[in-house]
């Protein structure tokens, strides 16, 4: 006679199928019918992948250890909480409670407006893009007089600059051809973007198997809850989504689909620069074919951003944007806001804090400095942790952890980039194995690396800093974990039972 499943395992694949529906149906009314449709088809889609991935090896936990079956428990309603409310918000955003924190400081900003302001000034012919002119972030309520006059409810979101290469504006482009309706771009992005992160994550624990795997997915929930993932996905990050493109890539490549893992890297290789560390990764594992896909998927993605896009957003990003990036010009606008000085992870920022704390002889030369410096112990750490990496488990830990400290090397590094951080901390959760002391440890790397709320003077920056190094400190150990200890997980998938 067949068992049925247990009923962990019910309760863990009702999570999953929930959480899809919390991503979706708070969205439907903004999306509308079409877009609602496809919304809830790749909802359905996600949470297949869900429930099909759930270990067999939940079933009887209850009995075994009721604590953790509890705590994962109130883990998975609080993600269903949060997802569901940032949902609610992100449809509306007159429902403030949804966003991360009610404080308008959050809850009237999105980085997606930056990509949709340069995407409508690119189909309007502008010969230069990144002009600060354009944004509000460099020249306040001034530049709103030259915002795009026919996109509906975007007028409010204009701030942040933008700092992609143009082949990026395709996607913003093609969200203006369906759309004339900000918050329509806004809701149906947060929808990719959060299912996507389901999806991926539930892949890599399934391409992990074993224990290890069964802990990532199982912690799942802690990593959609915490507040790097909320507030990536509140403002529309494009962040999130190039952590998805790379790890889903890389899993590609390693499951003999090199094309297709060559254009998920491209496309986030050319959008935001940093996923390149893993081609030197790639190198150091012989793995050659899969770098010239990569490099050649990055020229097809240019050559259709030229074709889009035409060549002055080119000509603007060669002769005037990257200058301006690596003097640290372009992300001068943050300079004089302490708590965003305080929370900007990247190394190049570190001298932003000294010169903020009043530290003589810190400037964006020496900051820029510093960030190449970085880069070259990025280069060294991406071959050394191709040629060290042993097992499934320690391959994604490298993955996670080059990207994590990919993103460090941006002058400006918000919070957001944290959650690579927390969810290589998942894939690090299979050492701790039931020593109290290293469960203590977890816990408050997690509590460091995600970030109190805001606090004041010079607690703040300390705290900033020591969640800082507690994050460098993660990727650190991933990255030269013993590899006897990483490769202890032969299993090749994830059991369903």
């Amino acid at each position: 006679m067949t068992r049925g499943p247990a009923l962990e395992q019910g309760a863990v694949r009702l999570f999953g199928v929930l959480v899809c529906l919390a991503v979706v149906l708070p969205a439907l009314p903004r999306l509308g019918l079409l877009a609602g449709a496809v919304g809830l088809l790749l909802a359905a889609g996600a949470a297949w992948l869900v429930w099909h991935s759930v270990p067999g090896s939940v079933a009887g936990a209850w009995q075994r250890r009721p604590v953790v079956a509890a705590l994962w428990a109130l883990g998975a309603l609080l993600a269903l909480l949060q997802v569901g409310r940032l949902s609610a918000f992100m449809a509306d955003p007159e429902r403030t409670w949804g966003s991360l924190v009610p404080d308008a400081v959050v809850a009237d900003h999105a980085c997606l407006s930056a990509y949709v302001v340069a995407a409508d000034l690119s189909r309007r012919g502008t010969p230069n893009l990144y002009d600060e002119r354009y944004y509000p972030a460099f020249s306040g309520d001034a530049a709103r007089l030259l915002a795009p006059g026919d996109i509906r409810n975007l007028r409010k979101w204009m701030d942040d600059p933008f700092e992609y290469p143009p082949p990026f504006l395709v996607f913003p482009r093609a969200a203006l051809a369906l759309t004339d309706d900000f918050l329509t771009i806004r809701a149906g992005w947060f929808v990719l973007q959060a299912l996507g992160l389901i999806v991926v994550g539930a892949w890599l624990a399934r391409w992990i198997g074993g224990r290890d795997g069964q802990l990532a997915f199982l912690l799942l929930p802690l990593v959609l809850a915490s507040l790097s993932t909320m507030l990536g996905l509140q403002f529309g990050q494009f962040h999130v989504a190039t952590l998805l493109l790379s790890v889903a890539a890389m899993i590609c490549f390693e499951e003999r689909r090199p094309a297709v893992g060559a254009g998920l890297l491209a496309v986030a290789t050319v959008s935001k620069l940093f996923p390149a560390f893993l081609l030197v990764y790639l190198l150091a594992r012989r793995r050659p074919k899969e770098v010239a896909w990569t490099l050649g998927g990055c020229a097809v993605f240019s050559l259709v951003g030229l074709a889009v896009l035409g060549w002055s957003p080119f000509g603007a990003f060669l002769t005037y944007q990257l200058p301006r990036i690596h003097s640290g010009e372009a992300f001068s606008f943050y300079e004089h806001e302490a708590i965003v000085v305080s929370r900007n992870l990247g190394i190049p920022g570190l001298v932003t804090k000294l010169q903020f704390l009043g530290v003589p002889g810190m400037s964006r030369e020496l900051g820029a400095v510093l960030g190449w410096l970085f880069t070259l112990v990025l280069l060294w750490l991406a071959w050394t942790a191709g040629r060290r990496a042993e097992g499934r488990v320690a391959e994604a830990r490298a993955w996670l952890a080059l990207l994590s400290l990919g993103a460090l090397r941006s002058p400006l590094a918000p919070p957001y980039v944290t959650l690579s951080m927390l969810w290589l901390l998942t894939l690090l959760a299979g050492v701790i194995r039931g020593r109290t002391s290293w469960v203590v440890g977890f816990v408050a790397a997690w509590l460091l690396i995600m970030g109190p709320p805001p606090l004041t003077g010079a607690t703040e920056f300390i705290v900033a800093f020591a969640g800082q190094l507690v994050g460098l400190a993660v990727c650190w150990l991933a990255l030269f974990w013993p590899p006897r200890a990483a490769a202890g997980t032969p299993e090749p998938a994830l059991s369903s039972g």
